[in-house]
Parts: structure tokens; sequence; C-alpha cells
């Protein structure tokens, strides 16, 4: 049996998704600023999208960026927003934001003179909106906090964040909702900027969106043409572009259709892993727990792929990099004994309890 417990790294497309995006691969080929009709029909779909996005989230159309995925939407918020105002020199942003957050906040500490306070999560691995409002100063041009941590699953107060940073004048909030778009109900009425990816939610590869208030001033990172209001230059990925309003129409429906059964596998897997492990965190996201054991992750890692189960020890960003794990050291946790466990509504019961038997046998083993 294979067992896929990876869901946090990245999901299978949903087959209604790779289907309606076959179909236009076959037919659909032109450059979406192209003037002739076919271009034009390109150009048409992809606004659709964007229109039906924009609706879903509660926000303006021309707000809609598309761009390659949540990484590429990070730095353009980030760094394009840092660029075009160059006179407010300090940003506020939490110790263990994904690597494309932490590092273009490095980047801009390291290369560009810009004064960045790193937030700790507190003992239950929140960032707080207490926390922001005691860091900010009259100089804070951004704060960034995600959603969702990506290794231990706590939910942070976004909105809660956004109105503290909404007092403050010339401070913008920005936010990383990759791993809660489908999974936690967000309001973006004061959020001025939110990033996302398509395939943590069963949607393609290489396709994601910027949300971006029409009052925020940004730098392109890309220098081309008009596309995507002249923010993101080349030919635009116009296909995948439209089939990310089917992918997150879909999450969103699935987020109600499947919650009884997540939850139910997520009660019954951390029922079976308190016996036999020790669990880090397990009270965010229903998706998402983080467990150490004896076994030092490698091996477990190892261990576990021999019976066909796919588990991870980190995000996948820095999986092949010797990079410390931020949030666990944040929490005083041994990242070299704990692996994370995340799953969808494709997994099953069997699924975990195979899990469990084969996680059991292997301690026995080793410990």
């Amino acid at each position: 049996m294979k067992v896929y417990f990876d869901a946090v790294s990245t999901t299978a497309v949903n087959p209604e998704v790779l289907e309606t995006y076959k179909k236009l691969l076959d037919e659909y080929y032109c450059n979406s600023d192209a003037l002739y009709d076919d271009g034009v029909a390109i150009y048409d779909m992809q606004e659709k999208s964007r229109n039906l996005i924009a609706k879903m989230l509660g926000v303006r159309k021309d707000e809609i960026i598309f761009t390659s995925g949540a990484s590429e939407a990070n730095s353009l918020a980030i760094k394009g927003l840092c660029f075009a105002h160059p006179e407010r020199k300090h940003l506020i942003t939490s110790i263990y934001e994904h690597s494309s957050v932490h590092n273009s906040f490095r980047q801009l500490e390291e290369d560009f003179g810009y004064k960045v306070t790193y937030l700790m999560p507190d003992e239950d691995g929140h960032i707080t909106a207490d926390m922001v409002a005691k860091a900010l100063r009259s100089d804070t041009l951004l704060v960034s906090i995600m959603q969702v941590n990506n290794e231990i699953g706590a939910i942070n107060d976004v909105e809660g964040i956004a109105r503290i940073v909404k007092k403050h004048p010339g401070t913008y909030f920005h936010t990383d909702i990759t791993q809660g778009l489908g999974k936690v109900d967000i309001d973006l009425k004061d959020v001025d900027m939110a990033s996302f990816s398509a395939h943590k939610i069963h949607g393609l590869k290489g396709s994601g969106a910027l949300v971006k208030k029409q009052f925020v001033e940004l730098l392109p990172l890309i220098s081309g043409g008009q596309q995507e209001f002249s923010l993101r230059g080349g030919t635009s990925n116009a296909l995948a572009n439209t089939v990310l309003a089917k992918t997150m129409r879909i999450a969103m429906e699935n987020k109600e259709k499947y919650h009884d059964q997540l939850k139910a596998l997520h009660d019954h897997l951390y029922e079976g892993l308190s016996r036999i492990a020790t669990v880090n965190y397990a009270k965010g996201l229903d998706t998402l727990m983080n467990i150490s054991t004896p076994i030092p992750s490698e091996v477990l890692l190892n261990a576990l792929n021999d019976k066909g189960i796919m588990v991870s020890s980190k995000s996948t960003c820095g999986s092949k990099k010797n990079e410390e794990n931020r949030t666990l050291k944040a929490l005083g946790l041994d990242e070299d004994h704990a692996i994370r466990i995340s799953f969808d509504y494709t997994n099953t019961m069997e699924e975990a309890d195979y899990f469990l038997t084969q996680l059991k046998e292997i301690l026995d083993k080793y410990a």
C-alpha cells in the first residue's frame, strides 16, 4: 500500500481541474495578449477567472495578480513594496515564515539595509496582534505574518493583526494564506496583500496569485510588458490562470463537504499517535500534525518510505539543504527527531491504520 501523508507539501491535481486544463491545451495555444479573435478568446477566459477569484475572496477584479505561485507572490509583495517606498526602512515578520518570505526579508536586511523585527511565536505557536502592536515603529513599512504555519499548522489571527496594522499610518499588512486557503476562512477587508498557490489545493503547479489592494504601490520585479497591470512582465500562463478559479471553487466547496471526514481522520490519527509517539502539535489545522519519536527523522523517513508511506520532516523548500527548522527551534522542539504528517480528503481510515501499524513496528524495531 502507498500512503501519501504530505499534503502540506503538494497535492494531486483534482480530476475535474485536470480534465478542463487538458481540453484547453488541445484548443487554445495563442498568446492571450494577441489582438486576433483566438487570442482575445483566451484573454477573456483568463479575465473571467480573475473576476470569479476576486468574488470568492471579496476583492476587486483588478486586485488579483496572477503569478507562478506563492513564492513569487510573496517576493513581489515584500520586495516590490519596499522598493516602491525606500524611505521607510523597518519591517516586521515572524521567525517561522515560509522560506520565500523569510529569505526575502533576509535579503532586504543584508543587501539593502532594512531593519527587520522577527517575532517569536508564543508557547501555543501563535503570532498575536499584541506582539505586532508592540513591535510597530514610526518607520515601519510592512508587517508580514502567515495565516497558517506550514510546519505545525498553528492558525494565526491575521484579521486581528490586519486591524492593528490598519490603524498605523503608512504601514501595510501582507499574509501568506497558502496553507489556509480552502481550509480556514479569512476576511481580506483589512488585509493589504495576500499570497497563495494552486498546488496546495489540488491545482496546477506553477500557478498562484497575489491579492494586492488597489491603493498599494509596488515596484515590478519582472520587467516586461503590460501583463498583470504592468506588475509582472512575460507571456501570461493564461490557461493555468483560467483553471485557477475552478480549483479554488472546488477547494472551498470541499471545505464543508469533507469537514467531518477530516476531523474524524485527525482524531483517529491523534489517538493512535499519542500511544506510540510524542505529539508536538495537533491543535491547529485539522489536516496537519507534528510528532517526535526516539528515532532520528532521517532514519524514520527512510523506514516509512520503504513501507510506501510518504511524510516529511520539514518544509519541502528546505528539504535538501542543511537548514535549521525555524518553527521547531522557536518552540524548543528537537527537529532531528520530528516528522510532519499532513493529509486531505483523498486519504482514508485504512491508510491511517496502515501508517499507525507500520510506525509502531518501526519504533519497536529501532527505538
